[in-house]
């Protein structure tokens, strides 16, 4: 007897077409850019609903100190906007985020490094 039998018959797990989609996010954690330094959010989300689908990952990156007034104003206005749409509000820590349930408007984005992969165009 085999110890893995034949894998063929189990799909890959593949993007979905652009259009709206119940989303909920399994996981919020706090990470490191090794490349700039910054922080970010990372929130990984399944889209509810759809068998096989990628999860997909979502990043709110945080200002550093080093981030000109105008350039950390944008920033926190984009995580403002992004947050408000979720319906979240005041300080926030990164339970906030777990088990969150939205819809969004998702698209197909081509990544060098990892293929076809979902983005979230908007929040509905």
């Amino acid at each position: 007897m085999p110890l893995i039998k034949d894998l063929s018959s189990i799909p890959d797990l593949t993007v979905v077409s652009p259009a709206e989609y119940d989303l909920r996010v399994i996981t919020a954690k706090e990470v490191l850019s090794k490349n700039t330094g910054r922080n970010s959010i990372m929130l990984v989300c399944e889209i509810v609903g759809e068998e096989n689908a990628q999860n997909l990952i979502h990043s709110i990156w945080l200002p550093m100190e080093s981030d000109d007034e105008t350039k950390a104003g944008t920033m926190w206005r984009m995580i403002k906007d992004f947050t408000v749409a979720l319906g979240l509000e005041g300080d926030l820590e990164l339970d906030d985020f777990k088990n969150l349930e939205f819809t969004a408007v998702l698209e197909i984005e081509k990544f060098e490094d990892y293929g076809d992969r979902n983005i979230i165009k908007r929040i509905t």
